[in-house]
């Protein structure tokens, strides 16, 4: 993590950091304080992957295209499944059956053809994969199924509780050391804690989005992790004499 150095510029801000604050008073109760901020930030290897996994079918005739994409969405679960992947870790995120309208190309100006209507069936589920060294091959294996529609691959950690605890004490020692540096700069006590502030981020995934290139690419997908990244900032206001 990066600490905020104290330098000699800060001097001339600490006025501001102070300034509408007076003298405690029996009629005003207002107390002199000393505002900062400080960061956390860790970095974790991620241990779980978020992935978008569908069947696109398209045919003239409606029952056709639901019954094609049914068989292949039940291959592809099955064949998940068979991979390790638990049931509870699959969610259907999509399911939609739509027409569209296609002009095709006349065949001359004296013959134009009519216009089609093509029925399309789109399933697509949400998976969660927990062991990552078997993401690659599960990509490669649901394109051998028939899925066609796979993208938003993420990586993530499934408990990062114990990170964010630890992110955000780094973030008040941060700014704890700051506001120690800037009050024996300019001369003052610094006292307890007035006021605490914590903002934590969402964690910052990893996100592979040509997975669907990926996956068509061969067995074995090559799975590049990378390191997710938890952030806190701690603002603290405290009291000074």
């Amino acid at each position: 993590m990066k600490k905020t150095l104290l330098s000699l510029g800060t001097l001339a801000i600490i006025a501001l950091l102070i300034s509408g604050c007076t003298a405690p008073s029996a009629s005003s109760g207002m107390v002199r304080t000393l505002n900062v901020s400080g960061s956390g930030e860790i970095r974790l290897e991620p241990d779980i992957a978020r992935v978008n996994i569908g069947v696109r079918s398209q045919s003239q005739d409606i029952a056709e295209a639901f019954e094609e994409n049914n068989a292949a969405a039940e291959a592809i679960l099955s064949k998940m499944e068979s991979m390790g992947v638990d049931r509870s870790d699959l969610r259907t995120s999509k399911f939609s059956v739509y027409a569209q309208q296609d002009y095709p190309r006349p065949i001359s100006e004296d013959e134009p053809q009519e216009m089609q209507t093509t029925y399309v069936v789109e399933n697509i589920v949400s998976v969660t994969v927990r062991n990552l060294d078997d993401l690659g091959d599960i990509l490669s294996a649901v394109v051998a199924e028939g899925a066609n529609t796979i993208y938003g691959v993420t990586f993530d950690v499934a408990d990062p509780a114990e990170a964010r605890e630890e992110t955000r004490q780094l973030a008040i020692e941060d700014a704890t050391q700051q506001a120690q540096a800037l009050a024996e700069a300019a001369g003052v006590k610094l006292g307890a804690i007035h006021t605490i502030s914590i903002n934590e981020g969402e964690p910052v995934t990893i996100e592979r989005a040509a997975a669907m290139e990926m996956a068509q690419g061969g067995s074995g997908v090559p799975i590049e992790t990378g390191n997710l990244t938890i952030r806190v900032t701690a603002s603290l206001s405290f009291q000074i004499d």
